[in-house]
């Protein structure tokens, strides 16, 4: 398991590159499988990349924030709505932990670290970051 953050954990900040880029070089000395991602904030409408399309089980992209968050392990689903309500409300930094349960039984963590950059007011704007699996086998015990 990634022992950045563990599942159900997260965190926000005021935007900041540094931070940003903090969490996302403790991801590449982990060995994770990185893959950018982004997100409109009018449209709700995530745009990510193949492979997390295809570990998350989603068939279209871009995906809407209820696919994502529905393909996460039911205890994860508050924790990273919050997280994201909190991210569309002021430009921020923001990172969280959760597990994906597939239908064939088998789990892994996934992470997500991104920042939010809105316009006049919190109207508009975008969410962008990566999404990051541990590559030491997807699975992790069920």
């Amino acid at each position: 398991m990634l022992t950045v953050m563990t599942p159900g954990a997260a965190a926000i900040k005021p935007l900041n590159p540094e931070t940003h880029g903090a969490w996302t070089r403790t991801i590449v000395k982990a060995g994770c499988m990185i893959e950018p991602w982004r997100c409109d904030v009018d449209s709700g409408a995530f745009l990510v990349g193949p492979r997390t399309l295809s570990l998350l089980g989603l068939r279209q992209n871009p995906c809407g924030i209820i696919d994502l968050v529905r393909a996460c392990d039911q205890v994860d689903r508050s924790t990273i709505l919050s997280i994201l309500e909190q991210a569309t409300e002021t430009s921020s930094s923001f990172c969280f932990s959760a597990i994906v349960r597939r239908p064939d039984g088998s789990s892994y963590q996934l992470c997500c670290i991104g920042n939010s950059t809105l316009g006049e007011h919190g109207e508009g704007g975008s969410l962008q970051g990566v999404f990051a699996v541990p590559r030491s086998g997807t699975g992790l015990s069920a």
